[in-house]
């Protein structure tokens, strides 16, 4: 079943971010089999088209396969980020794909 997790940090905390930024990456590589989509949310106006400085990140967006709500929750329960209260705004919830449509031919 796939879940989006949306999480927006709270205001002023560029600095904690860049602290824990190596920390939650290794926290990551064990999930990454199951990261379907993710990436930062950004301060309006930051260029995306290449690398972007983890100072204009403001949060984060995936889409992640697990068994249940409980397990994703437990997976941001435990990321170095939530550990250290990043973030201001969580939401996860199930998530039902419908663009591109997985029944369509492409």
């Amino acid at each position: 079943m796939l879940f989006a997790v949306l999480r927006q940090d709270r205001s002023g905390n560029e600095a904690l971010r860049t602290g824990l930024k190596a920390e939650h990456d290794r926290y990551l590589k064990a999930f990454l089999p199951r990261i379907v989509y993710g990436g930062g949310l950004v301060k309006d106006g930051t260029d995306t088209s290449g690398e972007v400085e983890i100072g204009n990140v403001t949060g984060n967006v995936m889409i992640i396969e697990g068994s249940d709500q409980k397990e994703i929750e437990a997976f941001h329960r435990n990321d170095p980020y939530t550990q250290n209260d990043l973030f201001e705004t969580v939401i996860i919830a199930p998530f039902w794909q419908r663009v591109p449509s997985l029944d369509e031919e492409a």
